[in-house]
């Protein structure tokens, strides 16, 4: 899939050279740097995650790649940093990143008073709630004044709050920025919960359990709380880059 996807990419490339699409101002720093510079997250089975090898692979990583393929006609010139929920903002406002390619849920709010423009969904996600088995929980409903790990500068912290007051239940949140150090909270036991985007507690489980524990002793309870469309985002400003970003992913579904 990923060569179909490069190759599809770099197809594309000889189309937005011939149009002349190559002229805005942050595409052409990036042609200068001859590099493209993604802001990613900080390590997600299936999305971002390095391999043995110290690469970077995943979905997210992908898009990436893609579009340094339509921009350079070659996958590899991109450079990855991997952000915090709450650097990766500041990191594509001041430049130090070209886009965000790293489960960031496209809201109102970020396309506009952040002065972001989010491209194509890649991914259509929802909020749960990952526990341990020993808590014999079975739904979410049953978890009033329960502790609960999540990170901080996300629509994941807000939904949780909206989702205990709809509900008339209370919890005491543990908030922690590191992906590594929320997960390493949950698994010792500092939390009985752990909420984030499904996808993500279900990578979480499969990938990040600590022996002498098991995936299987875990489990995702049913309730899905939000709707959460993953998308990247570039900053305002240069149409000619977001329409590389989002035609080059509309070339990645086709």
């Amino acid at each position: 899939m990923r060569k179909a996807s490069v190759a599809v990419a770099a197809g594309l490339a000889a189309i937005f050279s011939s149009t002349g699409a190559m002229a805005g101002k942050d595409l052409d720093n990036i042609k200068a740097r001859g590099a493209l510079i993604c802001g990613i997250g900080q390590g997600t089975a299936g999305f971002m995650l390095q391999d043995s090898q110290g690469k970077w692979v995943g979905l997210d990583v992908d898009v990436c790649r893609a579009v340094s393929a339509a921009i350079f006609g070659d996958s590899e010139k991109v450079r990855y940093v991997p952000l915090s929920s709450q650097q990766r903002f500041t990191a594509l406002q001041s430049g130090e990143v070209d886009m965000l390619s790293n489960n960031t849920t496209e809201t109102l709010t970020r396309d506009t008073a952040l002065g972001l423009d989010f491209t194509a969904v890649t991914y259509y996600d929802g909020q749960g709630f990952l526990v341990n088995k020993k808590l014999g929980v079975k739904s979410a409903k049953e978890l009033n004044g329960a502790t609960v790990c999540v990170a901080p500068g996300t629509t994941t912290e807000l939904n949780l709050a909206d989702y205990f007051r709809a509900n008339k239940m209370t919890f005491k949140p543990v908030v922690i920025e590191k992906v590594e150090e929320v997960r390493a909270a949950f698994f010792s036991g500092r939390c009985d919960v752990y909420t984030n985007d499904a996808s993500s507690l279900y990578a979480t489980r499969a990938a990040n359990v600590p022996a002498p524990a098991k995936a299987e002793d875990f489990i995702v309870l049913p309730e899905i709380i939000s709707k959460e469309p993953l998308a990247p985002a570039v900053r305002h400003g240069d149409n000619q880059f977001a329409d590389i970003v989002r035609w080059t992913q509309y070339g990645m579904i086709e």
